[in-house]
């Protein structure tokens, strides 16, 4: 039985359908968290439509890479992701402002931390789901 190597085509489609699913999940829960009493930023949903589909597709490329050229490419990449979720909380719990100057209140943990659990779970599993 012939092994069918992944090809980028592939991997760009696995991080699409992810990106866009989790596009669709942070609006949905900035909407969310808004009604839980969470401040939202001026032009929110811009921020979290871009951020949560570009890292996706990066990281179908770094999937495809690791996929292609290590040995154990599916369990470098979940160990990665699984670690950058993980210290991609540090900002969201010690940010005083946004990068453009907004501060934040002690709400802002409510509204992005979901996110990046979303964004993180999309890219460890989704990715590789999708893009078989």
């Amino acid at each position: 039985m012939e092994v069918k190597q992944l090809t980028i085509r592939q991997a760009l489609k696995g991080g699409a359908i992810a990106g866009l699913i989790a596009v669709g999940l942070n609006n949905v829960w900035t909407l969310i968290a808004g009604a839980l009493g969470a401040t939202i930023p001026a032009g929110f949903f811009f921020a979290v439509t871009v951020s949560s589909l570009f890292p996706l597709l990066i990281g179908s490329v770094i999937f495809f890479l690791m996929t292609k050229f290590l040995p154990k490419g599916n369990v470098f990449w979940l160990v990665l992701t699984i670690g950058f979720t993980l210290i991609s909380f540090y900002p969201v719990f010690n940010t005083p402002a946004l990068p453009d100057g907004t501060k934040l209140d002690d709400t802002f943990p409510l509204l992005a931390g979901p996110m990046h659990a979303i964004s993180g779970a999309l890219a460890a599993w989704g990715i590789p789901k999708w893009a078989k």
